[in-house]
């Protein structure tokens, strides 16, 4: 289709990985600001603080980065407008704040797929079968990935420079 067109797509996805990660801290920041004049009066909810803002954080920050930007005018994250792509419904319509949210429930899905060996662990310093593991289990989850993130979500991520025909049903 496009000379190049997967080393844009996994480099795209690369800088996204980066704002994804760079979105969560910030929103986690955020919160903690927020939060930073109560837990000072209130040492005993700092735990609690804990336990539900870093999750919540790294749950919401990375939808927001996604699936906001995809559903936005670019129809891209800032990695996929670098590289002139864009993410169309398959019927050559821009994306729905739904089909953005199940691209992004795929990219979770992706990660547990290629970390499995890691959470088998349960220690800090995993031993080195669950690294051979984690290698194994990285490339089956890629392209997994890749292979079915546009067909469960309906999506397809195509170069700005050939934009899919619009569909006439």
């Amino acid at each position: 289709m496009v000379r190049y067109y997967w080393r844009r797509r996994l480099t795209a996805d690369l800088i996204d990985t980066f704002g994804a990660y760079f979105s969560a801290l910030v929103l986690f920041q955020i919160a903690g600001f927020a939060a930073s004049y109560y837990l000072a009066s209130h040492h005993a909810a700092i735990p609690t603080y804990r336990t539900i803002a870093l999750p919540l954080s790294f749950l919401l920050g990375p939808w927001c980065y996604f699936a906001l930007l995809e559903r936005s005018a670019h129809g891209a994250t800032q990695g996929k407008l670098w590289f002139n792509l864009r993410v169309y419904t398959a019927e050559g319509e821009p994306v729905t704040l739904a089909g953005a949210t199940r691209r992004h429930a795929c990219r979770i899905a992706g990660a547990i797929l290629a970390l499995w060996p890691l959470a088998l662990s349960g220690t800090k310093i995993p031993s080195m079968v669950h690294w051979i593991l984690l290698a194994l289990s990285m490339p089956a989850a890629f392209w997994l990935y890749y292979r079915f993130v546009d067909r469960i979500s309906g999506t397809q991520v195509v170069p700005r420079e050939y934009p899919p025909p619009t569909f006439r049903g």
